[in-house]
């Protein structure tokens, strides 16, 4: 909803990347550079709620890698690499997160524990200043500290809501969390360092995980590049996470963080940084996370998901948390992107908005602000939205910006929430419906199409690099841990195609190295094998 018109409703449900790119979209990423879970159909609008995919059940058992995570609290999206989403409801009331209800992203394995092992001997080259060296993380500690509050988010976090089927993670609204980081001023290292060599306008910071055999090193790297001014304003190297040295799991020893910048850009277990005067050529950066219309391939010249935009949503009551009929206490959480929270608004219809009290404390620009409201409802169904105003005027858009990879979803329209309202004393109501039992694995034989047949030996042997070489996929014998294990995500023909095609994440399209016959051919073997 457009702030000249922000109380009348809007018709439609989605924005397109065409309207963003005619001005709208500087405003959401300026320089251009990681679920209606809770809602059922969709109503007529203006009052319409949000439609409602299923959500996986939590995970069963500690995946590898992530000790000390409460995964009670977790949606398990996959195990290779370890991908979980903090569940709407158990966000808690606190405007920071708690470390073990962290969301989990990673773009490639998880690296060894031995990362760990010394981390005050954990070394980072730093490269583009006019006295280039490696500094230790020992070293790193006496040049400054500082502890900054803000929000980390996933690109992706609200893909779920995207009708055209984005290939990715489906997450909800939890791959977003709010967090207390410690350590140093970039800033202050480059000064320690005699500045920046002449010339440069760009950071470029890359992780330290292990390149696997046979595979381009620019094809899987995670190295982002941000703009000079944010790297020396605000950005810092953080050892420390809401009080405790950082785990492996969150980037540890050693991270990368970007005040208001999406999660890709705060990169883990940091090696190399680097100020340059052009962009780095690695995939996750020059194709991968582009807001590419539907059905493009990624290009250089797309913007990169770099400023995050203002967002909120409820977090009590959802639909596994039904409620009694009367005064209803409805909490929730809001962020300003690049800007601090001046607002924060309710609705049951989208139409007509109040304003909600802000609570607890202010922890700066980047931080959540908690917020809470009352609200009589009678037995039914409770509509209920949000929407947040940053202190520099930008409203949450009502429509989510649709494009190809299901990026930067700041809609209020898709966050809200339907919650069951019951009559006094109807116990059976008020019990919270029964867990769904997320994807279920194939256990009879694959039988394969003609095309499956051909799909298999370019999936296993003629497509380069080789699809098994990234991917885990039980009927190909491909255990590759690079990319998403297939046989987890179960992924739809379309979404099959759209990847191959036009690349996502840090995957290169295939379109130069597949003819269009063969690039069905895949997808269909895909589909069949996890099918």
């Amino acid at each position: 909803m457009s702030e000249e018109h922000e109380h009348e409703p809007r018709p439609g449900r989605r924005r397109f990347l065409s309207q963003a790119t005619s001005g709208g979209l500087g405003v959401l990423l300026v320089g251009v550079t990681g679920c209606r879970d809770e809602a059922p159909s969709a109503a007529p609008a203006p009052a319409s709620a949000p439609p409602t995919p299923a959500e996986p059940a939590p995970a069963p058992a500690e995946p590898a890698g992530l000790p000390g995570k409460d995964l009670t609290a977790l949606v398990l999206h996959g195990t290779t690499p370890p991908t979980l989403e903090t569940r709407r409801e158990l966000f808690g009331t606190s405007v920071i997160t708690a470390t073990p209800r962290i969301f989990v992203r990673q773009n490639v394995p998880l690296p060894p524990a031995s990362f760990l092992a010394e981390p005050e001997s954990w070394s980072v080259s730093f490269r583009g200043v006019r006295s280039p060296r490696e500094l230790t993380l020992a070293e790193l500690r006496g040049l400054g500290l500082v502890t900054v509050a803000t929000v980390l988010q996933c690109s992706g976090n609200g893909r779920r809501f995207f009708e055209h089927g984005p290939s990715g993670t489906p997450w909800g609204v939890g791959a977003v969390a709010c967090a207390l980081w410690s350590g140093v001023p970039l800033r202050a290292v480059v000064e320690h360092l005699g500045g920046a060599a002449p010339g440069a306008r760009f950071l470029t910071a890359t992780g330290g995980e292990p390149i696997p055999d046979g595979v381009e090193r620019d094809d899987v790297v995670v190295e982002r590049s941000i703009p000079i001014e944010k790297a020396l304003d605000d950005t810092l190297l953080a050892w420390e996470l809401n009080g405790e040295p950082l785990s492996l799991v969150h980037g540890g020893p050693l991270r990368l963080v970007v005040p208001g910048y999406y999660g890709v850009n705060q990169v883990k277990f940091v090696k190399q940084l680097a100020l340059t005067d052009t962009p780095t050529t690695a995939k996750i950066h020059a194709t991968g996370y582009r807001l590419r219309p539907i059905g493009e391939a990624s290009a250089p010249a797309q913007p990169s998901m770099w400023e995050m935009g203002p967002k909120s949503f409820i977090t009590t009551p959802t639909a596994r948390t039904p409620r009694a009929a009367g005064v209803v206490t409805v909490h929730g959480v809001a962020f300003g992107g690049m800007d601090a929270v001046r607002r924060v608004e309710w609705s049951t219809d989208g139409v007509r908005w109040r304003d909600a009290a802000l609570v607890g404390p202010d922890l700066g620009r980047y931080a959540f602000r908690v917020f809470q409201f009352t609200v009589e409802a009678a037995a039914g169904a409770l509509t209920l939205f949000s929407r947040v105003t940053n202190a520099s005027g930008r409203v949450q858009p009502e429509l989510r910006l649709e494009n190809d990879s299901g990026y930067g979803n700041d809609s209020w329209r898709d966050m809200g929430v339907v919650v069951p309202i019951c009559e006094p004393g109807d116990a059976a109501c008020l019990r919270p419906p029964e867990e769904s039992g997320g994807r279920q694995r194939r256990t009879t034989p694959v039988q394969l199409s003609e095309a499956g047949q051909r799909g298999r030996a370019i999936f296993r042997e003629r497509a380069q690099p080789t699809c098994v070489t990234c991917h885990a996929l039980a009927e190909a014998e491909a255990t590759g841990a690079v990319g998403p294990n297939l046989d987890e995500l179960g992924p739809t023909l379309e979404q099959v195609r759209a990847a191959v095609t036009n690349g996502v994440g840090a995957m290169p399209a295939f379109t130069q190295r597949l003819s269009a016959q063969e690039i069905e051919d895949v997808a269909a073997y895909v589909f069949e094998a996890t099918h």
